[in-house]
């Protein structure tokens, strides 16, 4: 009888921990179209709360700090025309610290160029004040393997 109820406690931790991961990847998927949707509208207003002061975002055009990231994305230099995400993981890293990383599949063109169809995304985020925010975001075209 103590083995079934030790197995059946053990059941139910993994469930409640499934439960709270797909809680938590949820949550920060919701920050992550947020934040796309604000990138794609040219709301640089968005990033202002978004990003923590010294927040670094890093992709093909190089590094950015926030100050950057809102002038650039008010310029609206980019036309986002849609997205989706894929294979969307959060590691929490600590009870104040999560990294969400995905797969992202856009329509999308940067100072009259067709952007990479497909980008390795990841975002490091921080809980300041009780609330969610960028601390580092990342993105990488999607490149086959070379062949050996």
């Amino acid at each position: 009888m103590k083995k079934v109820f030790a197995v059946l406690v053990l059941v139910l931790i993994a469930a409640f921990a499934a439960s709270a991961q797909t809680k938590d990847e949820a949550n920060f998927m919701a920050l992550e179209k947020q934040a796309w949707d604000a990138f794609g509208k040219g709301d640089g207003k968005f990033f202002e709360t978004f990003l923590v002061d010294e927040a670094m975002i890093v992709g093909d055009f190089g590094a950015s700090s926030k100050a950057q990231t809102v002038k650039d994305v008010n310029t609206k230099a980019c036309e986002l025309k849609s997205y989706e995400f894929s294979n969307f993981k959060v590691i929490m890293l600590d009870k104040n610290t999560a990294l969400a990383t995905y797969e992202a599949t856009q329509d999308a063109t940067c100072g009259g160029q067709k952007s990479p169809g497909k980008v390795f995304g990841s975002t490091v985020y921080v809980k300041r004040k009780g609330k969610w925010m960028g601390m580092f975001h990342q993105e990488s075209a999607v490149q086959p393997m070379p062949a050996k």
